[in-house]
């Protein structure tokens, strides 16, 4: 199994909640939970051998029942996360098996994930040590301050908005997100981890238009370009 991959979904802490009492990956797209469809891209998925899915102690029994109705034989784990990404990344970590290579982490508010997407992720990191979804930015970008712009950002280079899936080595993600919380940096996100770690992050592009479900108003976008 030394090239194996595991998907590891969040679906637990601040990050994929709208509110303290909304959270994003069990409201309804047509007639299933926004979780189910990034965990059916990752069953989907060829590349993918274990799935491990983080959620809230409130959500466990829920997402297990969602595993049963759907038939979502890939998830090996319903794991118990934090309040903080860092906690959550932790506790799905431990789940994954040492001899696992690699590990695509997906956000559960990204629901219009695909498996081809998952696998080229999947492809990247084994030629080149990691695998980052992302769109390449047509317009120009700025930065502004009060109002005013202050710098075009994109005259040196083309710029890219990074998305979800992302595939990583488990050890790098391991260290960076480790079982004692008193050892554990809370990174705004995993690519800011893996650049810590000294992981070269390599892009891999899509035009396929995608959505993160943000708020209740996200829905119906979503919906529409699933449609």
């Amino acid at each position: 199994m030394k090239q194996a991959i595991w998907g590891l979904v969040m679906a637990a802490g601040k990050a994929e909640q709208i509110s303290s009492e909304i959270e994003t990956a069990f409201l309804y797209l047509n007639d299933r939970p926004v979780l189910a469809y990034s965990l059916a891209a990752f069953n989907q998925c060829p590349d993918v051998e274990g799935i491990v899915v983080v959620v809230s102690r409130e959500r466990a029994e829920s997402v297990l029942g969602m595993v049963q109705l759907f038939g979502f034989s890939k998830v090996k784990k319903i794991v118990v996360g934090g309040a903080k990404r860092s906690a959550s990344m932790a506790a799905g970590l431990e789940h994954v098996d040492e001899d696992v290579e690699w590990v695509c982490v997906h956000d559960a508010s990204w629901p219009m994930v695909k498996p081809d997407l998952i696998a080229e992720t999947a492809k990247c990191a084994r030629r080149h040590g990691s695998g980052v979804a992302a769109m390449e930015i047509p317009d120009a970008v700025v930065s502004a301050k009060k109002g005013a712009i202050a710098e075009r950002l994109d005259v040196d280079g083309r710029l890219w908005s990074v998305l979800s899936p992302q595939t990583w080595p488990r050890a790098a993600l391991a260290k960076a997100y480790p079982k004692a919380a008193k050892n554990r940096k809370n990174y705004a996100d995993d690519l800011e981890a893996m650049l810590a770690a000294k992981i070269e992050p390599r892009l891999v592009p899509t035009d396929r238009i995608t959505l993160r479900i943000r708020s209740a108003d996200d829905l119906a976008p979503v919906l529409a370009l699933m449609k």
